[in-house]
């Protein structure tokens, strides 16, 4: 765009220097030659570089030629003829009229070509008149596109006003409903986080309570197998030990023996005085040894009393403990039971509250029926028993399912309100978008049409120039003398063709300002329509969510479809058992009438029709007789059913397997106690044993230091080998008694483990024994509930038996007044069409709710199929609005393109055109040269001629 621009500001200095061109008129040597008068004018046709100093200066030096210089002067290839006094006339003359023959035949040739010149310029007029005609076209058409420009731009400014306008209030109704929507989700999402949470909280304490189960069950078998497996090993050591006793025993007889032995022996050797001392010393020696030994054991009870005593109070302090925790968790599961008992003494006094209407319901239905129907309908009371037999064995269920319906009711009128708001919102975006789509189609279609007009305008342009450089190459060939006027009108002409060519300039650059202003617009929506873009795919994910929502619904609403055909079905069902009971009770009237008639004309048949309606009286009222005896049957099973029974049987149940477990736990503690007796007796009688293995070890000690005392005296030792024997047998005795010490350790801990086992078993007992307290005070108060509620059993059966014996009297008071009244037939027609009335009254009632029930399914189904259609209507729209918005796209990528492209083109082809005109401005200067050549040659050729005259006249 810069560089036309400095080639039309170059383009328009050259048209102002050339609008300042000068003719010159060069005159003729006589008139009576006829010979025309030569111009030399630079024009637009002849070059775009006229330069009027060269001109001038040719014109003085031709002047200055006629004045004074010769003809042979010139440039000329013409001959120069001297002008001295020829030599011989006839052949001067002769040479002249060659030349005059000459001279007259290049004058035909230029009057030839000067009438071909000025053919030529006829046509160039008519050119002129053509363009002229063109241009003034091009202003009118200019100046329509102006207009129509102003025009649109008005309406598209005022359009793009209306456009942001209405896109604020609808940016602002679409951000309220989206708020609102975003609150509705927050609160929907809210809730069921929180139920989730309750679900969640709901299932940790379920998994809870079944690990805690689980490791108590896990726990109690362990203990049995850790008690099992103690048993096992308190049994092979009490055998192991029994053995060990055995063998003690037998060693301890043998050791008697052989003490027996060593006394007799002592008694038959002779003491001497030194052993006499010896075994004095070793008497006060064993006296001061059992003093020791006693003193000892003393200590020895005395801190096994300690010991115990501690473990006493040690065990004590424990159980209290354990015992104030038991008691806290019996006040726990105490208020846990009692809550529990109190809900369900309250759900039983609301169910036999309920249970005491539906029975009174029944006996005033019952009432009813015995008034009005003259026999009652056996299909009705097994629906009533059946319906009263539901609503006995579970009547929580059928709360339930009526709360689910009216639930799921309101969920779907909720979920139709959403929808309903979704696809209003879903409409109002499609006509938002289809408007918006439809100013973007006319904007493009204006922009095309601006810019076919453009290219027209250009290629008019475009076109013009290309006549004016043919006119200009057909002006260059040669130079009329007689083309001075056309050729001023042809240079306003082109003044006037380059302010057009400004102005269209102008008009252009404007054009493409509004071009790019457009663009930027274009720029602009495009902008919004990526925003309604983003704000269509937060609607997209809108649709998503009601989509998942209206499945969910779908489902609820295929669930109250089938339970709302099972009650049409019913509906159905009992539409047409009122039906053949209409039909029933229209026979029986129109029987009745007929009998009426009859009865009025014959009284002995009316006393023969009371009679048998009174045993028709009579068999009813046994009937109903035998059905009331069925239905207090029936109640009698159901309040043997009721599920304080089974809660009593469970209770007992359970209570029976705590006292075979008490009593199993029991008797292995007895058991336990008993093997713990007999293994303390086994311990004394160990340590009894031990302590005297002690003691002989003492003596044996002092026996064998006296020996060792009498060895080492030099005396022949006679009872060494006897001495030998005994300090192997104390060698042996010592391993005896350590394995004995090992032995008793062992039994110690066992002791220990076997108490605390104890301990254990103790706690264990003490805790069922308060679960069986527990237990047993359930029992009571259940005992007490069960008696309360036989009371009150008892009671509706005495006021429905006062009840029953009312109807009974109320029955027998209605057979004596059908006895007594003789209008009994009168009174039945009339009852009976009463109840044809009533039965058609609820006959209609239940036709329209059938009805109403069809259209709510009707309109539910429509709602459905609208809704199904809005959404596939939605989701075409946004399918189609996406290939609008590539399409539109690909359209704008591919103007801009085509754009880039002609600008491309047009600044080629205005660098040619600048070459093709520098080509033709070098053309004009050499064309204005080999002019001037010629316009000199001319002049010289008419000044040698009016020599040659003047000398030919001379010569006359």
């Amino acid at each position: 765009m810069a560089r036309t621009g400095t080639y039309i500001g170059q383009y328009e200095l050259i048209s102002n220097e050339l609008t300042g061109s000068v003719s010159r008129r060069v005159p003729t040597p006589g008139p009576e030659h006829h010979v025309g008068t030569t111009t030399v004018t630079s024009t637009l046709e002849d070059s775009w570089f006229w330069d009027p100093d060269n001109n001038i200066s040719s014109t003085s030096s031709s002047s200055k030629k006629d004045d004074n210089e010769s003809p042979s002067s010139g440039p000329t290839e013409l001959t120069t003829i001297p002008l001295e006094a020829p030599a011989n006339e006839s052949e001067i003359i002769e040479r002249l009229q060659r030349q005059l023959g000459e001279k007259s035949q290049q004058l035909k040739k230029q009057q030839l070509e000067n009438a071909l010149l000025n053919e030529k310029l006829g046509q160039v007029s008519s050119e002129n008149r053509e363009l002229n005609e063109n241009i003034e076209e091009l202003d009118r058409q200019h100046e329509v596109v102006l207009e129509n420009l102003v025009a649109s731009k008005r309406d598209l400014q005022a359009q793009c006003g209306r456009l942001e306008a209405e896109l604020k209030t609808k940016m602002t109704e679409s951000q309220a409903s989206l708020q609102e929507l975003q609150t509705r989700f927050e609160r929907l999402e809210h809730t069921h986080t929180q139920t989730c949470q309750d679900n969640d909280t709901l299932k940790a304490e379920t998994e809870k309570l079944t690990a805690e189960l689980e490791r108590i069950v896990c726990e109690n078998v362990e203990a049995v197998a850790a008690l099992e497996k103690q048993l096992e090993e308190q049994r092979r050591e009490r055998a192991n030990s029994d053995e060990l006793c055995r063998t003690l025993k037998a060693e301890n007889e043998d050791l008697r023996q052989r003490n027996t032995e060593q006394e007799e022996g002592f008694v038959v050797a002779v003491p001497t005085q030194e052993e006499k001392e010896t075994n004095a010393i070793l008497q006060a020696e064993l006296e001061e040894l059992k003093q020791t030994l006693e003193e000892v054991r003393t200590e020895r009870d005395n801190l096994q009393k300690l010991t115990s005593e501690l473990d006493r109070s040690e065990h004590i302090g424990q159980l209290e403990r354990e015992i104030g925790e038991l008691q806290d968790e019996l006040r726990s599961v105490i208020i846990d039971n009692s809550v529990q008992l109190e809900s369900k003494i309250k759900e039983y006094d609301d169910k036999m509250a309920a249970l005491r209407q539906e029975h009174q319901a029944l006996e005033d239905k019952m009432a009813k029926e015995l008034t009005a129907k003259p026999k009652p309908d056996k299909r009705v009371a097994e629906i009533i028993r059946e319906f009263f037999d539901l609503d006995v064995s579970n009547p929580e269920q059928l709360t339930e399912r009526f709360q689910q319906c009216r639930d799921v009711e309101t969920k779907l009128l909720a979920i139709e309100k959403k929808q309903i708001d979704a696809g209003k919102e879903i409409n109002f975006l499609k006509s938002e978008n289809s408007r918006i789509q439809h100013d973007k189609d006319t904007l493009t279609a204006d922009l095309m049409q601006y810019e076919k007009e453009c290219a027209s305008l250009m290629k008019n342009n475009d076109r013009l120039l290309e006549e004016l450089e043919n006119v200009k190459c057909n002006k260059l060939e040669t130079i009329n003398e007689n083309a001075e006027d056309s050729i001023v009108v042809l240079e306003k002409q082109l003044d006037d063709s380059h302010r057009l060519n400004r102005t269209l300039e102008e008009e252009y650059r404007e054009a493409h300002r509004k071009l790019e202003e457009v663009l930027e617009e274009k720029e602009e929506l495009l902008m919004k329509v990526a925003s309604l873009e983003s704000c269509e795919q937060d609607s997209k994910a809108r649709v998503r969510d009601l989509e998942q929502s209206l499945a969910q619904v779908r489902q609820e609403r295929d669930q109250v479809g089938q339970q709302l055909e099972q009650l049409r079905e019913l509906g159905t069902q009992e539409a047409d058992q009122l039906r053949t009971e209409l039909t029933s009770v229209q026979g029986q009237l129109t029987t009745i009438n007929e009998d009426h008639a009859s009865l009025v004309k014959k009284l002995q048949q009316l006393q023969q029709t009371s009679t048998e309606n009174i045993r028709n009286w009579e068999s009813k009222f046994e009937e109903m007789r035998v059905l009331l005896e069925a239905k207090e049957s029936d109640l009698q099973q159901a309040r043997e059913s009721t599920a304080v029974t089974e809660q009593q049987q469970e209770l007992a149940a359970e209570i029976e397997r705590y006292r075979a477990e008490l009593e199993k736990q029991r008797e292995a503690l007895e058991s336990l106690t008993q093997q713990k007796e007999n293994l303390v007796q086994l311990v004394t009688t160990k340590h009894n044993e031990s302590v005297q293995y002690h003691a002989e070890i003492q003596r044996l000690n002092q026996l064998l230091q006296a020996e060792t005392e009498r060895v080492a005296v030099p005396s022949p030792c006679p009872d060494c080998p006897s001495l030998r024997e005994k300090l192997q047998d104390y060698e042996r005795l010592t391993d005896q008694i350590q394995f004995l010490r090992e032995k008793s350790d062992i039994l110690t801990a066992n002791l220990m483990t076997e108490q605390n086992n104890q301990r254990m078993a103790l706690q264990e007992k003490q805790e069922l024994i308060e679960q069986r307290d527990g237990l047993q005070r359930d029992l009571e108060r259940l005992r007490q509930h069960l008696l309360e509620i036989e009371e009150a059993h008892t009671q509706e059966t005495v006021e429905l038996q006062r009840r029953y014996d009312d109807t009974r009297q109320q029955l027998a008071s209605l057979e004596r007044e059908v006895k007594q009244s003789t209008n009994a037939l009168t009174s039945a027609s009339i009852r009976a069409n009463q109840q044809a009335e009533t039965l058609q009254a609820q006959y209609q009632l239940l036709l329209q709710q059938r009805d109403e029930l069809g259209a709510r399914l009707s309109a539910a189904d429509d709602r459905d199929q609208k809704n199904q259609a809005a959404l596939t209507n939605l989701q075409c729209a946004l399918e189609q609005f996406q290939m609008n918005r590539e399409r539109d796209i690909e359209l704008a990528t591919g103007s801009i393109r085509n754009e880039l492209e002609q600008s491309r083109i047009r600044e080629d082809g205005l660098k040619d055109m600048m070459k093709q005109v520098q080509q033709q401005l070098a053309d004009a200067k050499t064309g204005l040269l080999a002019a001037a050549r010629i316009s000199d040659q001319l002049e010289i050729s008419q000044v040698t001629v009016a020599s040659l005259k003047t000398e030919c006249k001379y010569a006359r």
